[in-house]
C-alpha cells in the first residue's frame, strides 16, 4: 500500500488506531487512514482509489488542558465520550469517515498529512464554511457585538429609576397646641448601582448588554473561563428561549438568560 502524495478530500477506515501524546506532551490520536474514495473536484464526485494510506495525528487537547477542534470531531465521528483509555479500545474500523489531506512543509520538505476528519456525510469541498451556533456566538462575544467590557462600559438605563419608599412618620401635637409640620427631611439619593439592582429585582427585566455584563461582574474568570462563560451564553439562551440568539429574546428572557447563567455557576 502506498502512501497518499495528493491534496484532497478523502473517503476511508481506520483498521488501526491508537493513543499516545505529542510532541508536546499533550493527548493525541493516531490513526491510519486507508482510503477507498477520493473526491474528484473536475467530476464532482467521489471516484474510487485503491492501496492507498496515511497516518493522521489529531491532538486532541492543547494548553492549558483545554479541548480543541480535533476533540469535537473525534466525538462527532466516532461517538467517543471523552475517556481515553475508552477510545483506545474501541472498535473503529467499521466506521467510515471523510479525512482532509494538505501540504505540509518542514525543515524545506514537502510531504503530506491529514488536516482535518469529519462524517462521511459532511461536505468534501471546503472553500465555503460556516461555524455552528454556538461557535458564532462565542465570536459575537470575543468581538463585542455583545458588550463584554468594563463594569464602567454598561450603557445607562434608558427609563427613570423609581424613588424608593419611605416610611411615613407621625409627629405627635403638644396638647393644646398646633405642631407646625415644615418640609420633609431631604433623603439621600441612591447610588446608580443600587437602583440598578433595586429595579432590575422589581421588573425582572433587563437587556441583552447588562445581561452579559451582569454575569461577568457575578462569575470572576477563574470559576468560568471567556471561552466557558460563551458557552454557558449560549447554552442559557437555547433553554430560555428555544433557539440559538436571533435578536428577538425579551428583556424579561434576557433577565432569566443571566440568573439562569448565574445561579448554575455560583449556586445559592
Amino acid at each position: 500500500m502506498s502512501l497518499i502524495d495528493k491534496v484532497g478530500t478523502y473517503l476511508g477506515y481506520a483498521p488501526i488506531h491508537g493513543m499516545g501524546v505529542s510532541s508536546g506532551g499533550h493527548p493525541q490520536l493516531e490513526l491510519q487512514c486507508e482510503a477507498t474514495h477520493y473526491y474528484d473536484e473536475e467530476v464532482g464526485d467521489y471516484v474510487e482509489v485503491t492501496d492507498q494510506e496515511l497516518r493522521a495525528f489529531l491532538v486532541l487537547y492543547g494548553k492549558d488542558q483545554k479541548p480543541l477542534r480535533n476533540n469535537e470531531q473525534v466525538k462527532k465521528v466516532f461517538g467517543w465520550g471523552g475517556s481515553f483509555p475508552k477510545l483506545a479500545t474501541m472498535d473503529l474500523s467499521g466506521i467510515r469517515f471523510l479525512f482532509r489531506v494538505k501540504e505540509n512543509v518542514w525543515e524545506g520538505n514537502t510531504n503530506y498529512k491529514v488536516d482535518w476528519i469529519d462524517v462521511d456525510t459532511a461536505s468534501p469541498t471546503s472553500q465555503i464554511s460556516s461555524l455552528d451556533a454556538k461557535d458564532l456566538q462565542a465570536l459575537d462575544i470575543k468581538y463585542g457585538i455583545v458588550t463584554a467590557g468594563k463594569k464602567t462600559d454598561r450603557p445607562k438605563p434608558t427609563g427613570k429609576p423609581k424613588p424608593p419608599k419611605t416610611t411615613k412618620k407621625t409627629t405627635k401635637k403638644a396638647e393644646g397646641k398646633k405642631t407646625p409640620v415644615g418640609p420633609p427631611a431631604p433623603v439621600e439619593a441612591p447610588s446608580q448601582t443600587t437602583t440598578e439592582a433595586t429595579e432590575e429585582k422589581k421588573t425582572g427585566s433587563t437587556t441583552r448588554e447588562d445581561a452579559w455584563a451582569y454575569v461577568e461582574e457575578q462569575i470572576p474568570e477563574a470559576a468560568l473561563s471567556v471561552e466557558d462563560r460563551a458557552i454557558a451564553w449560549t447554552e442559557a439562551i437555547e433553554k430560555i428561549h428555544g433557539g440559538p440568539d436571533d435578536d428577538t429574546l425579551t428583556p424579561e428572557e434576557w433577565f432569566k438568560v443571566q440568573t439562569l447563567i448565574v445561579s448554575e455557576t455560583i449556586p445559592f
